[in-house]
């Protein structure tokens, strides 16, 4: 009874990441298209100092809730990683933990390239804004 528990669990947070994963890249997809758009078209100069402002908030916001969402995928890891570790004292079946930790390391991966990204756009868009204060200030 306490492996079947055990199961249900894992398939529930299985269930509600993929919820979230997909929730994520979703809102990903809406809020930082048009962002996108403006890091790549290089029309980050044609902004208004208050546009800058609230591309960086959007940014900001979106970083914040990237990095909880590795917070909570490490924790899953490691909860993943003792349960891996207590089904190897007993001798269990160990392949469904062991598949599960590699998916969520496969995530975590994404979920970096993702941050390592956004950080990329602050660093641009925090130049920009630089670039607008240091006009007004010349002026």
């Amino acid at each position: 009874m306490g492996d079947d528990s055990s199961r249900s669990i894992v398939k529930t947070l299985k269930n509600e990441w993929s919820l979230l994963w997909d929730a994520f890249q979703g809102e990903e997809n809406e809020t930082t298209k048009s962002e996108d758009d403006a890091f790549k078209s290089g029309k980050l100069e044609v902004l208004s100092l208050d546009q800058i402002r609230e591309m960086t908030k959007a940014l900001l916001e979106d970083r914040k809730k990237l990095n909880q969402k590795m917070e909570s995928l490490s924790k899953e890891i490691d909860l993943n990683s003792a349960k891996l570790e207590s089904l190897r004292l007993v001798g269990g079946e160990e392949d469904d933990t062991l598949k599960r930790i590699h998916e969520l390391h496969d995530l975590g991966q994404s979920m970096a390239t993702a941050l390592t990204k956004l950080d990329k756009q602050l660093r641009e868009i925090r130049d920009q804004e630089d670039k607008i204060q240091e006009d007004l200030i010349s002026s």
